[in-house]
């Protein structure tokens, strides 16, 4: 689920390393997409189906407050909110696309359908987006569609809309690095443990959510002085705290399942 992808300029990023939501990716190029534009209005009927989203660890005060956080159990490990309990089911996105008044959405969501990508390991982050997202005009429909934004201007420069998705992409490529850090440290100090959770609903159902990680609190509080001062200086510990504190919301989010199936059922 690397959020930010190395892809030629020509080529799209290959099927098998494709992240979550994205179908086709590719550089936008004024050559190319000169009559792009992007749809008015935020629509999030593209994470209706995701029980989980990535985040970065920016976003961890905001987003434990709504979402149980854990981390994914491949080899990356990088934190996840949970958003549903059931498979395909995101309990946070209404049926007209939108996401749940007063709830914060990741900013993994916000950015769709735009990507930071590189063209050589190591370079500067480049725009890219989903190409096959319904988010985005065709080219031959942009310029009349009067809800859609051009990406760029008669020039070949980004348009507001072109420079507000490129600043979003650049901070969340940061964040990521940052959070890709913490996620390893976490790894190379025995801190992750495989966990599941298991909900009972009062209709006899239950939903059983694995693949997970979560930070355990024995070998947290086991760390040794010189590794906890390390955390410390790097912020590691506000965002283990965080985690850790965000494991209240299983409660919030099984009852908001409970209820999404009552009314399913009637």
């Amino acid at each position: 689920m690397n959020p930010t992808e190395t892809a030629s300029a020509t080529s799209p990023v290959p099927a098998a390393s494709l992240p979550l939501f994205y179908r086709a990716p590719g550089l936008l190029r004024f050559q190319d997409h000169a009559r792009l534009g992007l749809r008015r209005g935020p629509a999030f009927g593209f994470a209706a189906g995701a029980t989980a989203i990535p985040v970065v660890a920016g976003e961890f005060a905001l987003a434990g407050r709504d979402y149980p956080l854990v981390f994914a159990s491949d080899e990356a490990a990088m934190p996840l909110a949970v958003t549903g309990l059931a498979a395909g089911q995101n309990l946070f996105v209404e049926a007209d696309g939108q996401w749940r008044a007063g709830c914060y959405i990741p900013g993994y969501a916000r950015r769709y359908p735009f990507i930071g990508m590189t063209v050589a390991e190591g370079g500067a982050t480049l725009l890219g987006a989903d190409l096959a997202s319904d988010r985005l005009a065709s080219d031959r429909l942009a310029a009349g569609d009067e809800e859609a934004e051009l990406l760029f201007d008669a020039k070949g420069g980004p348009t507001p809309a072109g420079q507000a998705a490129i600043a979003l992409c650049e901070a969340y490529a940061a964040d990521h690095e940052r959070t890709r850090a913490f996620a390893q440290a976490l790894k190379a100090n025995g801190l992750l443990a495989a966990r599941t959770a298991q909900v009972n609903y009062e209709d006899a159902g239950r939903a059983v959510v694995q693949g997970f990680q979560l930070v355990d609190d024995a070998a947290f509080r086991a760390l040794p002085g010189p590794v906890l001062a390390e955390f410390h200086a790097k912020g590691w510990l506000d965002l283990i705290v965080l985690h850790l504190a965000s494991q209240q919301r299983w409660r919030a989010l099984a009852a908001e399942a409970a209820k999404t199936r009552t009314q399913a059922a009637n």
